[in-house]
């Protein structure tokens, strides 16, 4: 597992991330701060990882956009998270193939949980 593309709607952080994920060897192919930027991004190329915000700007939220893109192609999410709230975790769980972080995200749990996304894809 080597692609990742980044939705997160604060510039700032989704920079922070890639930064963060180049240095570990992936490669971001892309970022988007909207739901709507993001579905571009993936009519473009395929990641083997979305990392993603609940929090979105556009039309939908995290949960819908990885609800809509699962339903087409099981690429595994990873969502970034300061929401800790029951119903979207149980969201989470529900969804195939995604786990979650809560925020602030430390480097060395990214990675760990990177790499639990890598053994699983292969």
């Amino acid at each position: 597992m080597k692609k990742i593309i980044i939705v997160e709607d604060e510039t700032i952080i989704s920079f922070g991330y890639r930064l963060q994920l180049e240095r570990m060897g992936f490669d971001v192919i892309g970022t988007a701060r909207s739901s709507e930027e993001a579905e571009d991004l993936l009519s473009q190329d395929r990641p083997d990882l979305i990392i993603m915000d609940i929090y979105l700007k556009g039309d939908k939220n995290g949960l819908e956009l990885a609800q809509e893109i699962q339903a087409k192609d099981p690429i595994p999410v990873l969502f970034l998270t300061a929401s800790t709230k029951p119903e979207v975790v149980q969201a989470i769980n529900d969804l195939k193939d995604c786990q979650y972080l809560s925020k602030p995200i430390n480097s060395d749990s990214l990675e760990d949980m990177l790499q639990r996304f890598a053994r699983a894809s292969n």
